[in-house]
């Protein structure tokens, strides 16, 4: 069986989950590490288990996360655009509706919202 949070420490320096650790996937990362975490989603795609709350959509989030913080604190919109097409067809590929749709706070203005908010929207309108 795929151990996601094992694999992650070990390949990518990634914390585990502590007791009662609620919103690991949020809080876990770091996001200048953001590029490995698409790597390792790369790399081990076919072996990780699919579904609602399942390793994939774990790492989606620590994915994304990672690029709002990108937003947040760096400037590098390139390197931040790269980053997000890669995301943007794991997401597709992989049908993980679910993350788009919590990043998208559909409902929500949109001045109050993530700064990947607006990506995140955008990509669940050419879904609809």
């Amino acid at each position: 069986m795929f151990d996601l949070v094992t694999r992650l420490n070990q390949e990518c320096g990634v914390r585990p989950p502590e007791n009662n650790d609620q919103d690991w996937e949020f809080c876990a990362g770091d996001y200048t590490r953001t590029e490995d975490y698409i790597r390792f989603y790369q790399k081990y795609s076919e072996e990780m288990e699919s579904g609602r709350w399942s390793d994939k959509e774990l790492l989606c989030n620590m994915i994304v996360q990672g690029l709002e913080d990108m937003l947040e604190y760096t400037s590098d919109t390139e390197y931040i655009d790269r980053l997000w097409l890669e995301t943007r067809q794991i997401l597709l590929k992989d049908e993980l509706y679910s993350v788009i749709v919590y990043w998208s706070a559909v409902g929500q203005p949109i001045g109050d919202c993530w700064r990947i908010s607006s990506r995140m929207r955008e990509l669940l309108r050419g879904l609809i």
